[in-house]
């Protein structure tokens, strides 16, 4: 007799079905209806092909995002408690049951995600890897280049045929296979798609792509490059993710929203066999996310832009409405304050914490929302329209990443816009931007807050930064874009080794930074500082 604590996915997939997702559908519902434990998945690939349409508003998320309200999805979860997916593994322990996302092969399009979970509290997803049928992304080496244009003969393999993308390219050694240079095309392509030429030979007609790549180095690129999320976890609280394989993705490959303590251990975003690169866009994107957020023996490689992005989106005054209350704007998607909580409101570079008494949801507008908040106290008369205030329950209280590796990262290993952060033996190969880069940005995407209390330890950096973003390279960046102040503070940064990089610390924007015990071996400039803008920088026993 089965257990009716566990719902077995098989029950509900009919014999010789082209499309498993509707079963699935299936088998979340009745757990969820009879408060099941567990949805088992047997060792094997499970083939979506069918979707359904949720009402959203988890789409807008940057300045490229889509301004509709509803989203294609395989498996959509909403309102589960106490549920674990549980796939299984093969006889070294990866992931045996993998979810293949369908692919429409549409250019530059949006894509059904395969796991879309909201409102689902004590959530577990285990033992299952993600990947998209065929393939978003490709790779080859170059054969020829002739100014205008270039021939690539396709790794076998890997998707190939006419018509396909040409989105966030990026070039590798040959031998080594390391990241080189600065990406060859973004999120808006080469103006141009590939052309079929022969069996595994295509063309691409750009003179810009042409003037970047050489004969002999591998390539690869995207059918597109949207902010797309194909897992997506919001407001699911005491969120655990174990032992996950991201093969391929579309957009980003995690996104978690608005979800409170995280626990991930060994999430693995890696391409097959030789394909170069997993997404053309964020590994996982932790977004609004606080409480306790702890991540351990993670690897990603290859993806556009960051590996591990995390943030919140500035509060900017808008006016004050009393003595002790104010209208705020915020950018993109809602979600909601914590009566309680603190603000830190910004009069320059020095913040003043006010704990929120009430709050509402005022409206949306302007590719955003306002809100108005009265605080315990009245607010200074210094504090004029465009204070920028960061909400402390749109943060974590404490991240740690430990024992992880990041390669071959066209962007970041680490985007930070956090405090209380702790990264712990971690390894950054081969990384366009620095391997960590600490600091908010204001300009575009207003996203913060700034970085403070900070811990690097005992990390190792090899052939990072090589390529400045916001102002920053080296293998540790430092800097608020759009500021110009002491805003990133109490950071430790010691014991690390650096190598094989222009600059070992690049420090912008800070203050009370201190470096212990870091070894820098060919690092042409080991600690770059600038004095406009910054404060104390304190050196102790490091090797330079």
């Amino acid at each position: 007799m089965k257990n009716t604590a566990i719902i077995y996915v098989e029950d509900f997939i009919e014999d010789n079905s082209p499309d498993d997702a509707s079963g699935i559908r299936a088998a979340i519902q009745k757990a969820i209806d009879i408060q099941a434990k567990i949805v088992f998945f047997e060792p094997r690939s499970y083939i979506l092909r069918t979707s359904v349409d949720i009402q959203t508003e988890a789409i807008a998320h940057d300045a490229g995002s889509s301004v509709e309200t509803h989203k294609a999805c395989h498996i959509p979860i909403h309102g589960a408690q106490n549920l674990t997916l549980q796939g299984a593994t093969n006889d070294k322990g990866e992931p045996a049951t993998i979810f293949i996302g369908y692919n429409d092969l549409q250019i530059h399009n949006y894509l059904p995600a395969i796991l879309w979970c909201e409102d689902s509290d004590d959530l577990q997803v285990n033992n299952i890897a993600f990947t998209r049928g065929p393939e978003f992304t490709s790779a080859g080496v170059v054969i020829a280049n002739e100014d205008d244009q270039i021939t690539v003969e396709v790794f076998p393999g890997n998707p190939c045929y006419d018509g396909m993308g040409s989105y966030c390219m990026n070039r590798f050694h040959p031998i080594t296979g390391a990241l080189v240079g600065e990406s060859v095309t973004y999120g808006d392509g080469a103006g141009d798609v590939w052309r079929l030429q022969g069996e595994r030979l295509v063309s691409l007609t750009s003179s810009r792509v042409a003037s970047k790549v050489q004969t002999g180095e591998h390539v690869s690129w995207h059918q597109g490059a949207r902010t797309d999320f194909q897992t997506y976890f919001a407001n699911c609280n005491q969120l655990t993710l174990k032992n996950l394989r991201i093969y391929n993705a579309n957009g980003f490959a995690i996104l978690t929203e608005s979800c409170h303590d995280i626990t991930a251990d060994h999430i693995v975003f890696k391409p097959a066999g030789n394909q170069l690169f997993t997404a053309p866009r964020d590994a996982w994107k932790i977004f609004k996310c606080s409480g306790n957020i702890e991540v351990s023996r993670m690897y990603i490689e290859g993806v556009r832009m960051d590996g591990q992005n995390m943030h919140s989106n500035w509060l900017v005054l808008v006016q004050h409405t009393s003595a002790n209350e104010a209208l705020f704007f915020c950018k993109y998607t809602f979600a909601p304050l914590q009566t309680g909580s603190l603000v830190e409101l910004y009069h320059e570079d020095t913040a003043m914490a006010f704990h929120i008494t009430d709050w509402s949801h005022v409206s949306k507008g302007d590719n955003g929302n306002y809100y108005r908040i009265s605080f315990d106290r009245e607010l200074p008369i210094e504090l004029k329209e465009g204070a920028l205030g960061s909400a402390f329950c749109w943060k974590a209280s404490r991240y740690i990443c430990k024992d992880s590796e990041f390669v071959n990262i066209a962007g970041a290993g680490h985007l930070v816009r956090y405090d209380h952060l702790y990264i712990l033996n971690c390894t950054y190969r081969n990384t366009m931007n620095p391997g960590i880069l600490l600091g908010a940005e204001l300009p575009v995407h207003s996203e913060g807050g700034h970085a403070s209390d900070i811990v690097i330890k005992g990390c190792e950096f090899d052939n990072c930064g090589f390529f400045p973003r916001y102002g920053a390279s080296g293998c540790i960046g430092i800097k608020s874009y759009g500021f110009s102040g002491k805003f990133n503070r109490s950071i430790i940064i010691a014991n690390n080794r650096m190598k094989n990089a222009p600059i070992g610390i690049h420090a912008v924007d800070v203050d009370d930074v201190y470096l212990i015990g870091n070894v820098f071996e060919g690092i042409e400039v080991p600690i770059k500082q600038d004095d406009q803008s910054s404060g104390k920088v304190w050196t102790y026993g490091d090797d330079i």
